[in-house]
C-alpha cells in the first residue's frame, strides 16, 4: 500500500497543541519579516524616499498646504471608489447563488471513470470523507471511512 507524499496528522492533535503550533509559526514568521527590515530601509533610501520626506515636509520647517489639503482629499475619494466598487459587485451578485447542489453521478458512472468495484463505487459516492489505497496502477482497491 503507498502512502500520500504529504502526510498531515493536524487533525489528530488537541486544539491547544494546533494553536500553540500556530502561534509559532506566526512568531517565526514575524521574525523572518523582521530580518528583512534593515534590507527595505537601506533600498528605500537608496531610492530617494527619504529625500523626498525631506524635502515634503522638512525643508525650512514649513508644512505645504497644498499637500496639507490634497491628501485627506485624495485618500477620501480612494475610499470612495472602493466602497463604491464592493457596493456595485454586491448589487450586481446578490442574487447568484453559488452553493447550488452538484449534480449527482451515480455508481456506474463513479466505477467505470475509476476501475472500482461495485461495493467501492457505492462507498466513494456516498463517502464524506473517504482514504482510498489505491494499487500501482492507481485504481482503487480499498476504503477507509465514508460514513
Amino acid at each position: 500500500m503507498k502512502h500520500p507524499i504529504i502526510i498531515d496528522h493536524s487533525r489528530s492533535r488537541g486544539p491547544s497543541r494546533r494553536l500553540a503550533s500556530g502561534a509559532l509559526t506566526a512568531t517565526a514568521w514575524l521574525v523572518y519579516a523582521w530580518l528583512w527590515v534593515p534590507l527595505v530601509t537601506a533600498l528605500a533610501w537608496l531610492l530617494g524616499l527619504r529625500t523626498a520626506y525631506l524635502r515634503l515636509y522638512l525643508d525650512q520647517n514649513e508644512i505645504d498646504a497644498f499637500l496639507l489639503l490634497s491628501l485627506p482629499v485624495i485618500a477620501v475619494i480612494c475610499a470612495a471608489v472602493l466602497i463604491g466598487w464592493a457596493e456595485y459587485n454586491r448589487l450586481r451578485f446578490a442574487d447568484a447563488d453559488r452553493r447550488t447542489r452538484r449534480v449527482d453521478i451515480t455508481a456506474a458512472a463513479v466505477r467505470q471513470a475509476l476501475g472500482a468495484t461495485d461495493a467501492l463505487a457505492r462507498k466513494l459516492r456516498h463517502g464524506r470523507i473517504v482514504h482510498v489505497a489505491l494499487d500501482d496502477d492507481a485504481r482503487p482497491q480499498a476504503t477507509r471511512g465514508g460514513h
